[in-house]
Formats: structure tokens, C-alpha cells, sequence
């Protein structure tokens, strides 16, 4: 299979460092022309000829977002990764369910932890397309390389060696509970064969001893850019052309007894309507993902049965802290408190809900933000009260006049929020917030920009005062994740420029004396601490920093639709449990749990 290697690495290694961090959380949101939809991706294949799904021939057929033939298969990458047919083609470390959650042995069949060290079973019959075994030493290779790039995983683990073939482990950097750390690994797919390029890039990791050499590795990683995967999943790649991706069973995965159809298809649609059309006519698709207005799932035959799953995130209003307005906290609750959540939830699509209390912890839609915080949250402030914003604008020194406010040097209160114009859902958002405070008496417009320019000159450089963008890019759903990622997380600290002791009132008086706190140590026990109690106590604690100080504001939740053709195909009921592992498309068929009619 051939590598797809580009030559010139140094053009894209200097881009994607230029953009740091931005581009790829970007990248994770899934930004596209429609909207950064956070999941899910965009396909055809050719009617059957007998007004039913698919190719007639057992085929799982779901849309992507690319072109097959410019798609490339190597995730550290900066564009057209292969992320539908990826998650078939490799295999995932473990699954989580959000709902139950259950961690699922996967990759991972058997762990055990003790103080700082991780011990972990690799499931055995495991191999790589071209028959080599999958050994502990390709999983030091992941860890090595995302550690080089500084992912997620660096923070939480120091050190990844091999016992023997089919025995890891991990050296923690803190005696984490095991549902904590075994969480870290959700997520995380085995793409890096060793005896690949990857290994080689592995070692280039180890051996650079100077941040300019270690840059140089990342470049060299991201030029990679192979047009054929060596896989380790149930399927393997089998063909492309301009229209469809076709995967075909591998045999000699441990799950092939469990997948009940021998080819799996992505293919692409160039725009959300065509996915559309293709889903309401019956022609080809048997799944589709993704946000789907209501109007357009109003008109799809009685056969396509939905799925919903909470996103534990959304659309919010980010603040930058070093502003001279944002930078002050009762500023920034009376902007709070001078956008109703709820009417922006009920003027949306039904798969948007309002997040009627910012906390940084649970779903708005399942109600579980309640549950984390031990059921008691009549002490958090909801924010939608006009009179309150305007007493808390007044105590700072601004002033209206003329239905205008003011700032204490006397200046009018003004402000411009870029939005990427592409993020069709989000810009329909910009604009209700925008009209919303300028209704209150701040002069807000909404400035539509290129991605590249929102990018570039406001997001980045933390050139802005207020900005779009989601309230929980952590992409797990437990307290400490989105906890610490709106409170800590690079984007809030530093495109934020988010203070590391924020100052917060004492629990349940937010109009008090404020003091600073230690997140950082509540964060640190969090992670560790196996008592119950505490775990609730804390969790409740750094939730009131993230609804007394506003790092930024939450404002609405998301849900993601899932929508299968069930006329040849049995799949789980719509009320089933299975629906919140991460996505059903390639979850299901691994357990056997999609298999055809005929």
C-alpha cells in the first residue's frame, strides 16, 4: 500500500504551528461549510434499483465528509482525515458509555491500577491488516507520539512501556481514581503500527532534545499523509473513488463472527441538503449523522427511526479576561443576565436546549448537571433577570442614558463579536445574542468573518471582546473533564487569558466579597480522591466558580441525531442504552448489534 508522503512538510509544519492550538480545536469541533457540528461527517452510493437502502448487498452505507480519493488516513494530519471510515478500520482502547457509565474492555480487556502505575491486558487474536500481531509496543508508539504533540493524555500519564507483547504500563503522573484515568483513554484509536512510518516517528520524538527539534518531528508526522490505512478493525480498506469509500470485512478480526455484513460504505455529499434528500427518498443511505433541521426530519419516511444523544456542550459566549470591560466579573454576569437562554433554545431547532444554569457539569437536556451536583442547586444563579444585569452594570460605574449604556470614562458601551460565516447555526446564534444586548442598551453587531480571519485575528490573538465558541471541547462528559477544561483547558487560560486563582464569592452568596481560588489543587483531588462525598463536595465547589466568575457563558446545549433507514436492516430500539456510546455506526456492529432483515 502506498504512503502518500508529500514532500513538502516544512510549508505545513509552519502552518499548523502558526495556528498552535486554535486550528486544531477548530479541527475537533468538526467545522465545516454547514457548521461546526462537533461529530458526525457528511455521502452516496447508487439506488439498488428496488426503492430500498444501500447496494443491495449487505452493504452498511453512511455519508462522509471528503471526497474518497483526497482523503488520507493518518489522524496527527492537519485535513481530510478519514474520520468515518477510521473509526471501522481501527480499533478504539475502550468504549464509555455516557449514560451508564460503563467503562467497555475493548483493546484494553483487563486493567489494574495500583498507586501511580496502570497495568493493562491487550486483548489477544488482535493484528494488523497485513497479519502482524497488534503488541504492547505499538501502544508506547500512540503514547510517544501524542505526548510529542502534547495531547491530552501527556497530562495525565508520564510514561508508557511495554512488559511483554500483550501486557502494558502506564506510569501516572498522579494516583488517579480508575475511573478517572481509564476515562482519559476514551476516545483514543489504535492508528500507529510501529513497524510503519510511526515507529520511526516515535523514536524522532525520544531522541529530540530542543523544542525546534521536536517541532521539526510534528511536521514531519503531519506531512504523512498515507492514501491507504494498515488497519487493526473489523474492516479493511478496500477501494475509492470520487464518490464512495468501500471497506470489506476482515476475517481475522476477534469480532468478525459479531458483524453481520460483509462491506461497509462511506460516501460523500457535498453539501447537508443532499444528505438530506438521499435520507427522505430512500436512495442510498442506511445512517446518516448530524444536525438536521426539524423541518427537514418532519418530511423523512416513517422508516428512518432517530436516535438522540446529549452533547454536554454547545454553542457559548467566550470573554476575553485581559479586556477592560470582560475583564471585570459583574460585568460579565450582567451580560448574563441580559441574554434569555431560553428564548434562544425555543426560537432553534428542538435538538437545541437552553442551558438554564451555567455550571460546567452535566447534560441540560438528561438533567444530570443536577445529579453531579449531589440534587441540591437552588444556590446557583440562573442568569436572565434585565434588572439585575442593570444593578450590576451600575455598581461598576456605568451608566445609561438614552436606552445606551456607558462605561465609567464615559464612552459608549459597545462591541463587535466575530463570527466564522460558515458556522451557519452558530452565526443564526451571534445574531439573536447580538440583538438581545443591543435591545438591553449595549450596542452589539455581529461581524460575519472568514475562518481563516476569525482565526487569525481575533481568536488566537485573543484580539476580541466577546466571541463564539463551545463551553465543553474537552469531548468527555464527567465533572473533572468539563471542569477542567472550562476552567483550565489551554483554550480558556490562554485565548481567554483566563486568570489561574479566579476570584469567586463564598458558596451561595454570589453579591459578596470575593477571593481567590484554588482550582488547581480542588482539580488535583478531584482527579484522585475515591471518596464519594468529597467527589460531590468538590464538583460542587468548582461548579460555583465556573457560575460566579464566567469564564465563559454557556448558553445552549446540543443534541446529536442519529438517523438509520430501518427497512433492512435490525438495529437496537430507539429507547436503548447502547445509543450513548460514541457513535452508534461503529459501535453497533462490533457487538452484533446491527444485522440485516433478509
Amino acid at each position: 500500500m502506498p504512503d502518500g508522503s508529500s514532500h513538502d512538510w516544512r510549508s505545513a509544519r509552519r502552518q499548523f504551528l502558526k495556528m498552535g492550538g486554535v486550528a486544531g480545536a477548530a479541527a475537533l469541533a468538526g467545522c465545516s461549510s454547514e457548521t461546526p457540528s462537533e461529530g458526525g461527517d457528511g455521502g452516496t452510493s447508487t439506488t439498488d434499483g428496488s426503492g430500498g437502502s444501500g447496494s443491495g448487498d449487505d452493504s452498511l452505507t453512511i455519508q462522509g465528509r471528503y471526497i474518497p480519493t483526497n482523503m488520507q488516513w493518518n489522524s496527527y494530519a492537519p485535513s481530510h482525515y478519514a474520520t468515518v471510515g477510521g473509526r471501522v478500520v481501527f480499533d478504539p482502547f475502550i468504549f464509555y458509555n455516557q449514560k451508564t457509565d460503563e467503562i467497555i474492555p475493548y483493546l484494553f480487556q483487563d486493567w489494574e491500577l495500583d498507586g501511580t502505575t496502570l497495568t493493562v491486558s491487550l486483548r489477544e487474536g488482535e493484528t494488523w491488516h497485513d497479519g502482524e500481531p497488534v503488541t504492547a509496543e505499538d501502544f508506547v508508539t500512540k503514547f510517544t507520539i501524542d505526548q510529542g504533540f502534547g495531547y491530552e493524555i501527556s497530562n495525565y500519564i508520564e510514561e508508557a512501556t511495554a512488559v511483554d507483547e500483550t501486557t502494558l504500563e502506564y506510569t501516572l503522573n498522579e494516583e488517579y481514581r480508575e475511573k478517572t484515568i481509564m476515562t482519559v483513554f476514551n476516545g483514543t484509536w489504535m492508528d500507529t503500527p510501529t513497524h510503519r512510518k510511526y515507529g520511526e516517528f516515535a523514536e524522532a520524538f525520544r531522541n529530540a532534545s530542543t523544542e525546534e527539534e521536536r517541532e521539526t518531528v510534528q511536521g514531519d508526522v503531519q506531512n504523512y499523509q498515507p492514501s491507504e490505512p494498515l488497519g487493526c478493525g473489523p474492516f479493511e480498506f478496500g477501494s475509492a473513488n470520487q464518490q464512495t469509500l468501500t471497506l470489506t470485512k476482515y476475517e481475522d478480526h476477534p469480532d468478525a463472527d459479531n458483524v453481520a455484513f460483509p462491506t461497509y460504505e462511506v460516501n460523500y455529499f457535498a453539501s447537508s441538503q443532499q444528505k438530506w434528500a438521499d435520507m427522505k427518498n430512500g436512495t442510498s443511505l442506511d445512517v446518516m449523522n448530524g444536525f438536521t433541521p426539524q423541518r427537514i426530519v418532519k418530511t423523512f419516511p416513517d422508516y428512518v427511526r432517530q436516535y438522540e444523544v446529549p452533547r454536554y456542550n454547545g454553542f457559548g459566549l467566550a470573554f476575553n479576561h485581559d479586556d477592560e470591560d470582560f475583564g471585570n466579573r459583574n460585568v460579565r454576569r450582567a451580560v448574563a443576565h441580559a441574554i434569555d437562554q431560553q428564548k434562544m433554545a425555543d426560537l432553534a431547532d428542538p435538538v437545541k436546549h437552553a442551558v438554564s444554569v451555567p455550571a460546567g457539569v452535566g447534560s441540560f437536556v438528561t438533567g444530570t448537571w443536577k445529579e453531579n451536583l449531589g440534587g441540591d442547586v437552588e444556590a446557583y444563579e440562573p442568569y436572565n433577570d434585565t434588572a439585575k444585569a442593570e444593578e450590576l452594570l451600575k455598581a461598576e460605574g456605568y451608566t445609561k442614558q438614552g436606552g445606551q449604556w456607558y462605561k465609567p470614562n464615559g464612552e459608549q458601551f459597545t462591541m463587535e463579536i466575530p463570527t466564522p460565516s460558515g458556522w451557519s447555526d452558530i452565526a443564526s446564534f451571534t445574531t439573536t445574542v447580538a440583538q438581545m444586548l443591543s435591545d438591553f442598551g449595549i450596542d452589539t453587531t455581529k461581524r460575519g468573518v472568514e475562518n481563516t480571519t476569525f482565526f487569525g485575528q481575533y481568536w488566537g490573538p485573543s484580539n476580541f471582546k466577546v466571541a463564539p465558541w463551545f463551553w465543553n471541547n474537552s469531548g468527555k462528559t464527567k465533572p473533572f473533564f468539563t471542569l477542567s477544561w472550562i476552567l483550565t483547558s489551554g483554550t480558556v487560560t490562554s485565548t481567554l487569558n483566563y486568570p489561574q486563582e479566579p476570584e469567586a464569592p463564598a458558596f451561595g452568596s454570589p453579591d459578596g466579597e470575593v477571593s481567590p481560588v484554588d482550582i488547581q489543587q480542588k482539580l488535583s483531588t478531584l482527579a484522585t480522591t475515591s471518596d464519594q462525598q468529597e467527589v460531590t463536595e468538590l464538583t460542587r465547589e468548582l461548579a460555583w466558580v465556573v457560575n460566579q466568575n464566567l469564564p465563559m457563558l454557556p448558553l445552549i446545549e446540543k443534541v446529536r441525531p442519529s438517523f438509520w433507514d430501518t427497512r433492512e436492516w435490525d438495529i437496537p430500539p430507539v429507547d436503548t442504552d447502547k445509543k450513548f456510546v460514541n457513535w452508534c455506526n461503529y459501535y453497533w456492529p462490533r457487538f452484533g448489534y446491527v444485522t440485516p432483515k433478509n
